[in-house]
């Protein structure tokens, strides 16, 4: 059986920006922390949906999968990865337009 998407509105709602918007003023330390904590559970849900592909696509070769679940699972991966990887483009990109801002 394929798990469930976790809907985006899951990972909003666990975004800094999300609590009260005088909190992540108030307690900048904590907004970091929270970061990394939601890019650290988005980058673990992308491997486990690489990993339940990969698993079922095994199964799939040997017969013991549903061809359909098998390609919802690689489609479900692969849009993954898609969205990981324009996130990460699009990180870089401001990041470098941040570095090449002249300070003064």
């Amino acid at each position: 059986m394929i798990p469930p998407i976790t809907p985006v509105t899951a990972v909003a709602a666990a975004s800094p920006a999300a609590a009260a918007p005088g909190a992540a003023a108030a307690s900048s330390g904590t907004s970091g922390a929270s970061f990394s904590n939601v890019l650290g559970s988005a980058l673990d849900s992308l491997n486990a949906t690489t990993s339940n592909a990969s698993t079922l696509a095994v199964e799939g070769a040997t017969g013991q999968a549903n061809v359909a679940d098998v390609t919802v699972a690689s489609t479900e991966a692969q849009l993954a990865v898609q969205m990981a990887t324009t996130t990460r483009d699009d990180a870089v990109t401001a990041f470098n337009s941040i570095m090449s801002m002249a300070a003064g």
